[in-house]
This record gives C-alpha cells, sequence and structure tokens, in this order.
C-alpha cells in the first residue's frame, strides 16, 4: 500500500482540469504521466510499459520505483523484477551512477525514500553528503558536478535533501531556495538558467519544491504575477501545457510536470509500505555506556514493547518499573538509571513527546534506546566507500543531530577497528588503511550517543568478495611464491528461511597457484549473517584451512536462522575469503 500525502499549506491549491487528465491518459504512457495521473488520484495508470523495460542508468530505475510506488505497487518485486536492487546496483564511491553527475543521485535518494529506505542508510546518507560537496557558491545546483547552476536540477536537489532528512530551515536548502528567488522572470515565471525565457517545466520544477518545502507559490510575487499565473499561460484548450509560450503544441512530459505542481504534490508521489504481513518489525538499536546491546530488526507495536521482544533476540536483562507516570525502562544490562543518568528513545532520531509505552511505531520507525543524559545528541557515521583496495583512501564522515539537522561532528573520536581518530573541523577522517580485513567503525564522543556501527572492508589480490543474500520469512597457474586463488561464485542465494531453518549454498575455491595457500573468512553485513554463517561447519570466526597447490575444493557455507529470530524480508551480507602463503 501507500502512504497517502494529504498536503494541507493553508493556501487553496490550483486545478488540475479533467481535460489535462484525459490528455495525459490518452498519451503513450511512462513513468512521468504515470506520477502525474497518481498525483491526481487517477485509479489504475497503465503500467504496461514496463514490461519492456530496459535500464541504461540509475536514473532509469530510480524513476521507475518512483512511478510504482505512486499508485501503490511493489517496487522489489513487480513483473518479477527488483527495481530496487537494480538501483542499489548502481551505487559506488559514496554516490549513484555516474561521479560527474549530481542528477542520477538526486532521483535515487528519492526512489529509495519512497521504497521504504531510512534517512539514514548508508547509500542515502553519503549520496546525501555528495549533493552537498556539490552545492554552487550561488546557491544552487546543477545535473553535473562544477556544472552552472539550473533551476531544475536546484528544485530537484531540495526534493532529494528533504527527503534525506534535511528540512526547509536547513541552510543548504535556504540557500538554494535563494538562488531559485534570484532568477525567478518579471512575467513570475522560472527560466531554466538565468536570464532565459520562463518554460513551463521549470515554473512546474520549481512549484514542485515549494510545495514539498510547505512554501506558498504564490507568495513569490513578480509585479503581482506567480509562477502559477506564468505557467496557467502556457496551457492550451487540449488540456495540454506548451513548453515555451511560442511552441504551437502541447508536450506530454510538460503536462505531466504541471499536473503534479499544480495538484499541490511532489515527488515521490507516494511512499511504498511494506504488505502487512511484512510490517510491523522495525529496526531496534539499544546503545548502554560502553556497549552496544541490541542492533536487529523486532516485531513490536510499540517503543517499550519492543524492548522487550528485542531481548529474546539479543539476549540482554532488562527492567521495566511501574511509576505514576506509567511504565519506565529502569535497566538495561549493567546500565541502571541512576543520578542524571537514565535510559532514554528516540524514533528516527527524534525525541518523541510521549512515553516509550504510549508511542505506536509505524512503518519506517527507526527506534534508538540510549543511557546518558537527557540533551545529550546522536552521532552517525558515513563512508566514502564501505569497500577499498589495501592502502587506498577512504573517508569517514561523521555528523551530530541538533534536532533539526545533521551537521559535522568535529573533535570526535573515530574507532576504526583497534585504532582511534579524532575528526577534523569538517567532521571527518582520512584513512588508508593497509592490512586486509574487515574494520568495525563508529564514532563515540563526550555529551554524545554513539553511533551505529558500520563494516569498512579492505580486500585486495589475495582477497575475494561474495555477497550474500536471504529472504526472511516469518512464516590460470601462477608463478612459485605468489597467491592467486579464484571463487567460482560471486553471490550466494539462500532463498527464503523461516525461523528455524537452515541452509547450505556451496562454494567452490581453486589455489591457482604451485604453492600452499592459508585460507580465513571475514562475514560483513546484517547481524543475521555476522552471527549464524558457518563455513565447513565452522562459525566464520573460527574456520581457517590450507589449499594446497593447485587445489580446488567445494566449501559449505550454512546460514542458521535462530529459532527466535522476529525479522522479516531481504537482508544481505557479504562473505571475503582471503588467503596468506603457507
Amino acid at each position: 500500500m501507500v502512504i497517502a500525502l494529504l498536503l494541507n499549506f493553508g493556501w487553496a491549491k490550483a486545478e488540475v482540469s479533467q481535460t489535462t487528465l484525459d490528455y495525459l491518459t490518452n498519451q503513450t504512457q511512462n513513468q512521468w504521466l504515470t506520477m502525474a495521473l497518481a498525483a491526481n488520484d487517477q485509479a489504475n495508470p497503465d503500467l504496461g510499459y514496463l514490461a519492456d523495460f530496459e535500464a541504461n542508468s540509475a536514473n532509469d530505475f530510480a524513476k521507475t520505483i518512483l512511478a510504482l510506488t505512486a499508485v501503490g505497487q511493489n517496487p522489489y518485486n513487480y513483473g518479477g523484477s527488483d527495481f530496487v536492487a537494480g538501483l542499489e546496483n548502481y551505487y559506488t564511491a559514496g554516490q549513484f551512477g555516474s561521479a560527474d553527475l549530481l542528477s542520477d543521485d538526486f532521483w535515487a535518494i528519492m526512489a529509495l525514500r519512497s521504497a521504504g529506505a531510512a534517512v539514514n542508510d548508508q547509500m542515502i546518507v553519503s549520496s546525501h553528503n555528495f549533493i552537498l560537496d556539490n552545492q554552487n557558491p550561488d546557491g544552487g545546483f546543477s545535473y553535473a558536478a562544477g556544472a552552472e547552476s539550473d533551476s531544475n536540477d536546484t528544485a530537484a536537489a531540495v526534493l532529494a535533501l528533504l527527503d534525506a532528512g534535511l528540512t526547509a530551515q536547513s541552510d543548504v536548502v535556504i540557500e538554494a531556495l535563494d538562488y531559485l528567488e534570484d532568477v525567478q522572470n518579471p512575467d513570475g515565471g522560472f527560466p531554466f538558467v538565468a536570464g532565459s525565457e520562463s518554460d513551463s517545466g521549470s515554473d512546474a520544477w520549481v512549484i514542485i519544491a515549494l510545495n514539498k518545502a510547505g512554501l506558498n507559490p504564490e507568495s513569490w510575487s513578480q509585479g503581482g504575477q506567480t509562477p502559477l499565473t506564468h505557467l496557467q499561460t502556457l496551457a492550451l484548450e487540449d488540456g495540454s501545457y506548451r513548453w515555451l509560450i511560442g511552441d504551437p503544441s502541447g508536450s506530454p512530459l510538460m503536462t505531466a510536470y504541471a499536473a503534479v505542481a499544480l495538484a499541490g504534490a511532489y515527488y515521490p508521489v507516494g511512499y511504498y509500505e511494506a504488505p502487512a504481513e511484512n510490517a510491523g518489525s522495525y529496526r531496534l538499536r539499544i546503545e548502554g555506556a560502553e556497549e552496544t546491546y541490541c542492533d536487529t530488526m523486532v516485531a513490536a507495536a510499540t517503543a517499550l514493547e519492543i524492548v522487550e521482544n528485542g531481548a529474546q533476540i539479543c539476549g540482554y536483562d532488562y527492567l521495566i518499573e511501574s511509576t505514576g507516570f506509567g511504565p519506565y525502562l529502569t535497566a538495561i544490562g549493567d546500565d541502571q538509571a541512576e543520578g542524571l543518568n537514565g535510559w532514554l528513545y528516540r524514533v528516527n532520531y527524534q525525541s518523541p513527546a510521549v512515553g516509550a509505552a504510549d508511542y505506536q511505531l509505524a512503518a519506517g520507525d527507526e527506534v534508538l534506546w540510549y543511557y546518558g543524559e537527557w540533551g545529550i545528541q546522536p552521532l552517525r557515521v558515513s563512508l566514502s566507500d564501505d569497500q577499498i583496495e589495501p592502502a587506498a583512501a577512504v573517508t569517514v564522515n561523521v555528523e551530530y543531530f541538533n534536532e533539526s539537522q545533521w551537521l559535522p561532528a568535529e573533535n570526535v573520536s573515530v574507532h576504526v577497528g583497534d585504532s582511534v581518530q579524532l575528526s577534523n573541523n569538517f567532521g571527518q577522517v582520512s584513512l588508508n588503511p593497509a592490512d586486509v580485513g574487515a574494520y568495525e567503525v563508529y564514532a563515540v564522543g563526550e555529551n554524545f550517543i554513539i553511533s551505529e556501527r558500520l563494516n569498512l572492508l579492505v580486500a585486495g589480490d589475495n582477497a575475494a568478495v561474495v555477497n550474500m543474500i536471504v529472504n526472511i520469512d516469518p512464516n590460470g597457474a601462477a608463478p612459485d611464491g605468489s597467491i592467486s586463488f579464484s571463487v567460482e561464485t560471486t553471490e550466494l542465494d539462500f532463498g527464503s528461511l523461516g525461523p528455524g531453518q537452515n541452509q547450505v549454498t556451496p562454494v567452490s575455491i581453486t589455489n591457482n597457484g604451485n604453492g600452499s595457500m592459508y585460507l580465513e573468512a571475514i562475514v560483513s553485513g546484517d547481524d543475521l549473517f555476522e552471527d549464524n554463517t558457518y563455513v565447513d561447519d565452522s562459525l566464520w570466526e573460527e574456520y581457517q584451512t590450507v589449499f594446497d597447490g593447485n587445489e580446488s575444493r567445494d566449501l559449505s557455507v550454512l546460514l542458521s536462522v535462530p529459532q527466535n529470530f522476529a525479522g522479516s524480508g531481504i537482508r544481505q551480507g557479504s562473505l571475503t575469503f582471503w588467503a596468506s602463503s603457507q
């Protein structure tokens, strides 16, 4: 289903005529027309064009996800295709698609958020930072890094940044809106770039951005003319909208943009919510004074019940006491409430105004329980790349949430494996780890809540990575002395498993060298894989073996889902093999 977007900004929205909707319905359909019709409550738009879907870019997947979520369809499985996975395959080095482009990052963020991804999803955080790094000095954005600002891409950037957790009061958004206001023409309309002729597409994009920011387009006036009045000068009797005033006929694409703008809507038009049978599981993270007690998916109805149910999965002890103000979480593990320190909670990093027992969890919620004083703020970390070659450069970005926006966290301790460095003035730590392995990355600071823990994988020529995936249903010879080996598969798919079930999948490894090779394994990714993956009957942390020269061998990789596991949905991880001389 889709969470309906009820837009009520306190002003009357323009009407989209039935003639315009009929015009759109009668055109050759595409993703933009689907979104326009959905934004105007037109039932059952024709999605037949997706039968011949072919993707050549990240944007092809992104706009298709947005079309599907606009009409309540499942972007993870439509017509047998997982469009979200298709988009995620374009994520590399901290951004989507081409490193020269920004537009694919705008639309990737909106698409993933519409598909249910959280604002602290690492791909969204990294892409968000990439966009911020490429804001032009005039406050605007372009489709490409370093190119001249334009109104359309600045509006799209505002849409993406608002979906990535910023607000209309964030400095970056204010600067972008100031740029848009500066380029408005005397006729009330907007040009693509400053000084050019106003056009319907630019009018629509700016109106859509204002809709999402909660601003009244009628208040953006030049001599009594607004983007709404200018847009109507480009309307034709057949319901279509011209791009420019001199065009002899209307454009289906410009008409689609106009229909979203005039409906008071914005992109994403809708947000996908998992079907009822998969709903009710939420991410729970519990940060004590010195340890992380839990970080997993837990089924629950309230922000307090999730602590009770999480104990069955993560194995911590807890104490809830009845007070005159309602139930109170007194202790988890060794961390007990005393003095000014106690257990507090946040949902999606915000501090709710109700007690945890009264907070009803909704789709997409992430619950953070933490031990400390009132007023300490959350930290989060992101990586410019989560998998690198040995000695390659990687940047850890650290931010804190000041109750309205994320800001760089200066002078906090960033842990990377066994090393600790302080973040600089920009909230960054630069690394060049030389040793192969999986490094746990997190940040700690005084008066801050410890960040979540990420995995940085350093894998060189003597390492091979195998991606692992599972769907949880609740119900040639190398020279002597060198190391060279190959892994026959790049993905292990464990299919659909339920609590208490397991699945074995083989993986074939060949030592391409003439000498003996010592092999170990590392599992990273979802906790389900990190805690429950076995290689040749040994927990992966204990697995080690020796391959003779030129030996090939099949290894068994087993995933065992705990009987009390309460999560659901697709889980992903990575299995890394690395070798050294024997």
